[in-house]
């Protein structure tokens, strides 16, 4: 009875499902997809119940006539009714799944090409606002009532710098904490000047600038793929100069220069291996995230920073006690000396990690900023501190092998790299985490959060549509 719901004339009508009408309900084709889908399933289950109401009528009628041939009439046509419906679900099943990648395509690309437009906050806007100034006005056109765009160029690096320091609210153990973290960003290879832009009023004055990174090609070290995204440090804006389209202008900017250089996405915040402002989005800064989501960005991942005190570290009772068990069972922690460089190298060729040569090369560089773990005499794992920078630790590295892990081993390394940590002579260390290991791993060994940031992520669809582009990432 539902099978005439999906007619060959109605699915031939269904593909693209764009062509899909609404019906005279107003109901959109993935309402009325949902809809068929539900009537066949409850069509199924009552011809079941049927079936099995009139299997039990022609079993007493068969046993009082002494005919098997009986039931098999009764089943047959009931059992084509009942494929026929199995196959119709199918099939309304699979254009219910592409009505729902084309509705989130359009969603995606209304949110890029025209966002709607929001109310501005009441209020005061928080100083992290900076970072991704939350613009939510039209769309810049040629004459902007501002002012206009213009290509960056190195007399801008102080008015930025002034800026950051001006408005940006500032944390203890906060990234970037000075102003030589951003003569090193400036002059840093892995800035981009050509992707990178600044706001002038009609009278020259600095309004806002885009801060755009480079990722280093690194195929020689099996990552090829990290050269294809465009990375946006920061989108920066006065205060008195906020919701008028500037942040707008300026992120529009960044994108086109990454579509003209065919990248398949552009990343708002730093990734790793190379020089950055801010990881992301100041989790707590509300405004900025609402302004990317509007700008066709999605949330891709959080980082948190976190920051342990030296002094004081006293180490819990139960990790005291995990490394006495752990040492019943075979494993010995020991800080790493210049003679474990063959262990070293054992290791990192039996686990198959990324970069060998380069591990092995930091080790004979600092033998003294790694701690292993040792079974049957030979490395289960290690632990790597950073070298010191500014009297802040940090970790560089920390690693098992398959067979090693689950064992608690990680706790008990992290705390010995407080002796790392000692020798170097810090303060204060500091680790850059995922938030599941910023809750269970890391405040054992005395790390406490001090922010959490949020990187985000937008796809620049038509490099895919691009058969050469696609041939050389492939």
């Amino acid at each position: 009875m539902i099978a005439g719901c999906l007619t060959p004339r109605t699915m031939r009508m269904s593909f693209p499902l764009g062509l899909i009408p609404r019906n005279v309900c107003g109901m959109s084709s993935r309402q009325a997809l949902i809809l068929a889908l539900a009537l066949n399933g409850l069509g199924a289950l009552l011809l079941a119940y049927d079936l099995h109401h009139r299997c039990t009528e022609a079993s007493v009628q068969a046993v009082a006539s002494g005919e098997k041939a009986v039931l098999a009439e009764v089943h047959k046509p009931y059992v084509l009714v009942l494929v026929s419906l199995a196959a119709v679900n199918v099939a309304v099943f699979l254009l219910l799944r592409s009505a729902f990648r084309e509705e989130r395509s359009a969603a995606l690309r209304r949110a890029q090409e025209s966002p709607p437009d929001q109310p501005a906050p009441t209020g005061a806007v928080e100083d992290d606002s900076a970072l991704m100034e939350p613009s939510v006005a039209a769309p810049e056109s040629g004459t902007e009532a501002w002012g206009s765009l213009a290509p960056w160029s190195a007399e801008h690096e102080a008015s930025v710098t002034g800026l950051w320091m001006r408005t940006i609210k500032r944390r203890e153990g906060g990234w970037p904490s000075s102003e030589e973290a951003f003569e090193r960003f400036f002059a840093s290879r892995d800035f981009d000047a050509e992707a990178s832009a600044v706001a002038l009023s009609r009278d020259g004055r600095f309004l806002g600038a885009v801060l755009a990174l480079r990722q280093r090609p690194m195929e020689d070290e099996g990552y090829w793929w990290l050269e294809a995204p465009g990375v946006i440090a920061c989108v920066l804006v006065e205060p008195a100069q906020r919701l008028k389209g500037i942040g707008r202008a300026l992120l529009r900017r960044s994108e086109e220069q990454a579509r003209s250089r065919r990248r398949p996405r552009l990343f708002a915040g730093g990734l790793e291996n190379f020089v950055q402002l801010v990881p992301g989005v100041p989790g707590d800064d509300y405004a900025s995230r609402m302004f990317l989501l509007a700008m066709g960005y999605r949330e891709v991942r959080r980082t948190c920073h976190m920051v342990a005190e030296m002094k004081g570290y006293e180490v819990p009772e139960e990790l005291r006690e995990r490394e006495e068990r752990l040492g019943r069972d075979g494993y010995r922690f020991a800080a790493a000396e210049a003679k474990d460089l063959k262990a070293f190298e054992s290791f990192v060729e039996r686990t198959g990690l990324d970069r060998p040569s380069r591990r092995v090369e930091k080790f004979q560089m600092g033998f003294e900023r790694f701690y292993f773990v040792w079974n049957d005499e030979r490395i289960g794992g290690y632990i790597q501190v950073s070298a010191v920078n500014e009297r802040m630790g940090g970790l560089s590295g920390l690693y098992f092998s398959r067979d090693h892990r689950g064992k608690g081993l990680g706790s008990v390394l992290l705390v010995k790299a407080h002796e790392l940590w000692a020798r170097q002579g810090v303060q204060k260390a500091a680790v850059w985490t995922y938030p599941e290991a910023a809750t269970r791993f890391y405040p054992r060994a005395g790390f406490v959060l001090v922010q959490e940031w949020v990187q985000y992520m937008k796809d620049l669809a038509h490099s895919w549509d691009d058969s050469a582009f696609v041939q050389r990432w492939r």
